[in-house]
């Protein structure tokens, strides 16, 4: 997330707790929170969902989706944002943690899948009339995905009338900058029916943090044999795929990589599709 909507956020949630009665109420919160600040400019902000909480009763999860002018400095840029916040009958609040489990329950939330989700130009492996569906988001240099995701790959190949496996990148540019110019190699070749290139980039040896684009289409061409220019990494048809993923992940509240839907539902122990594996 940008600074500029890391601090639209805290803009938002204000002090984290407020009254809070109907989805009318949630959405005048919003609105008198963000003209607080006289660099935004709001169009509309409405509830996009509401969402139960499993496990605890009185609350619920408000997916909240604003389309804003926002400006900063001299930068000014439209903006559709999106939030969520937690909402009982008398209180609002940025986050709730399982006291059980010490984790957000944020992990729990089942947002509905958007009807493009089964796209046959994200399926990556596996029969599309297969038994099971895996919706996978990732990105090639998260250390978790680099030990998750070549075992799942393996998996679906094994077995492609049992899993059908559909890819979204999610590439985490903030935390390794490299990711975005590899997740538009993966683009690149699969257009040129190589989409193979995807397993390999699991396994490069490349600084995470690298930026120098042209020093990474050189890594990638000595370790895979794949050459690829800037030009084609910046083609319309990868920004309107990358652009489309990022979206994607939005509306499913992903934000963290590897992220995995089985069937439809959000798996947090990713490890569901093993029970589908021939014994």
């Amino acid at each position: 997330m940008s600074l500029m909507l890391r601090l639209l956020t805290v803009l938002i949630v204000g002090s984290s707790l407020a009254m809070a009665a109907g989805d009318t109420d949630v959405v005048n919160f919003v609105k008198k929170k963000l003209m607080q600040n006289k660099g935004v400019k709001i169009e509309s902000v409405k509830v996009a969902e509401k969402l139960p909480i499993p496990g605890i009763k009185g609350w619920s999860a408000y997916i909240i989706e604003a389309k804003l002018e926002l400006k900063r400095g001299k930068e000014s840029r439209k903006i559709d944002f999106e939030t969520i916040l937690f909402v009982s009958k008398h209180l609002i609040a940025q986050e709730l943690i399982d006291r059980k489990t010490g984790r957000s329950v944020r992990a729990t939330l089942q947002p509905k899948l958007p009807e493009d989700i089964y796209a046959d130009s994200h399926l990556l492996y596996g029969n599309k009339d297969a038994e099971h569906k895996i919706i996978l988001f990732s990105d090639p240099l998260c250390p978790f995905c680099r030990m998750y995701v070549p075992e799942l790959l393996k998996a679906v190949k094994e077995n492609p009338d049992k899993i059908a496996l559909y890819y979204y990148h999610l590439p985490l540019s903030a935390i390794h900058p490299a990711s975005d110019t590899l997740v538009r190699v993966i683009e690149v070749a699969r257009l040129q029916g190589k989409k193979e290139i995807l397993d390999e980039l699991y396994k490069i040896d490349i600084d995470p943090e690298l930026k120098d684009e042209k020093k990474i289409l050189k890594i990638v061409e000595k370790e895979t044999g794949l050459k690829v220019t800037p030009k084609q990494l910046h083609d319309k048809k990868i920004e309107k795929v990358i652009l489309h993923d990022r979206i994607t992940a939005r509306k499913m509240l992903v934000t963290g990589t590897p992220t995995v839907f089985v069937d439809g539902k959000k798996d947090v122990t990713r490890d569901r599709y093993k029970s589908f594996i021939k014994k």
